[in-house]
């Protein structure tokens, strides 16, 4: 996985943006490997962190325009994060999507309580990234 990948012309295009930064938040190397390189070959440039508290750290230093994030991790799991990443003015507009192997009605409620912008259900394929994720991006 390539960490920096120039941004596709359709992409600047439909949003205006030239370069976008995903962190990408996940205890499973396989989820890192796979929703990395879709992001990657769709001209996002990726940063990922292995953990809640890993993530939160990245999150301050790198200031992404948006955030996904397992919601299943051990120590600090999405929700918490999601919570004290809400609690920081600098993210308080940063969209974060929380996503899960599981797709459990509760999960997604939960993820609206901690202040998560959506739910999706993993795997997450290239198309949906496609066709939704340009909306957070605006």
């Amino acid at each position: 996985m390539n960490m920096t990948v120039s941004l596709p012309q359709t992409l600047e295009r439909t949003t205006g943006i030239n370069s976008v930064t995903i962190l990408l938040i996940d205890d499973s190397p396989d989820n890192f490997m796979v929703l990395g390189d879709i992001l990657e070959q769709m001209g996002y440039q990726v940063v990922c962190a292995e953990d809640g508290e890993k993530g939160l750290e990245h999150a301050q230093r790198v200031q992404p325009d948006l955030i996904f994030m397992d919601v299943k991790m051990p120590g600090l799991d999405g929700f918490q994060a999601c919570e004290r990443l809400r609690a920081q003015e600098n993210f308080q507009l940063t969209p974060i999507i929380l996503m899960s192997a599981q797709s459990e009605i509760t999960l997604r409620d939960r993820t609206f309580e901690a202040g998560g912008s959506e739910f999706w259900p993993k795997p997450i394929t290239p198309t949906k990234i496609r066709t939704e994720l340009p909306r957070f991006l605006i």
